[in-house]
């Protein structure tokens, strides 16, 4: 989910408020199903859609079959993963999936920091296109976070691992590939071999960002904030960087790191500097070199 950089919780919020009427005529459309997934819950999917003002699905029956397959493939995927992680997610008691035209980007961050942690929406263009990243907002659904670079890095790194289809930011491309090139864009200076000349890019002011607030980077001058061309830059550089943290230092590090950060609705929390040397032993600065390093290096 985007939004601009200092916004407040009620600004972020574009849930629609629907009556109760309107409600209970969408949960009849489509019949609960029980999700295969982590627990008991169960997902209610709602294709509701308006064309000149007239009630018409946003997708055909045929196109809403294939969503909730690939949807319950991703959920069995991220079990799987977590699985063998030994990570055990936060369950909420139901998903509600809500895919139409209204929604510009997917998101489902924002939602359970609003204390409604299950809601997911996505965009009817998208699921048609197989563009919809489901593993990415099932991340943040099973695994929030307070930390915002956190969150978001790690639902980049598993949709790219483990999601079943090729979507932003990266499109199946290799995350440090996508990094490494949108950072010669960023910092003409950048050199190979010479981790020093990615002196502007300070990861540890993204790890300042909580959720609900967007991820926002500046580069010398130039900022990457809560824009198509902001994310587009931001969010392959967090996929990269936690990518390159559980490669090198560990799951379970990330996992007792992830912990520090609990996401709690309508607070803030994106934790303190010293929590990277507690459960890494190192500073989130010194990571960062490294990952500059390995960035700069090209190498894999």
């Amino acid at each position: 989910m985007v939004g601009n950089g200092r916004e407040s919780l009620a600004s972020v919020s574009t849930i629609r408020v629907r009556t109760a009427a309107s409600a209970a005529r969408e949960a009849q459309t489509v019949p609960t199903a029980a999700a295969p997934g982590f627990g008991a819950e169960t997902a209610t999917f709602h294709f509701d859609g308006q064309v000149d003002g007239v009630a018409y699905p946003s997708l055909s029956p045929a196109q809403q079959e294939t969503f909730k397959a690939e949807f319950f493939k991703e959920i069995a995927s991220l079990k799987s993963w977590a699985r063998q992680q030994d990570w055990s997610p936060s369950v909420p008691p139901a998903l509600q999936i809500f895919v139409s035209d209204e929604y510009k980007i997917s998101r489902s961050l924002i939602p359970a920091a609003l204390d409604c942690r299950g809601r997911m929406e996505f965009p009817a263009w998208k699921a048609i296109a197989g563009e919809a990243a489901i593993a990415h907002e099932l991340v943040h659904v099973y695994f929030p976070n307070g930390n915002r670079l956190l969150a978001e890095g790690l639902a980049i790194y598993l949709q790219a691992k483990i999601g079943g289809n090729p979507s932003f930011p990266n499109f199946g491309r290799p995350l440090h590939q996508v990094a490494r090139e949108l950072l010669r864009t960023m910092v003409p200076e950048f050199e190979n071999g010479r981790p020093e000349t990615l002196d502007k890019i300070h990861i540890t002011e993204l790890d300042k960002i909580a959720t609900p607030s967007a991820l926002r980077l500046r580069v010398g001058r130039d900022l990457y904030d809560n824009t198509p061309v902001g994310h587009a830059h931001v969010y392959p550089l967090a996929g990269s960087f936690i990518e390159f943290l559980i490669e090198t230092h560990g799951t379970d590090k990330l996992r007792a790191l992830f912990e520090r950060t609990p996401l709690v609705p309508f607070e803030r929390n994106p934790g303190s500097a010293d929590r990277w040397i507690d459960t890494h032993g190192l500073s989130l600065a010194d990571i960062e070199l490294q990952w500059k390093t390995m960035i700069a290096n090209g190498a894999p």
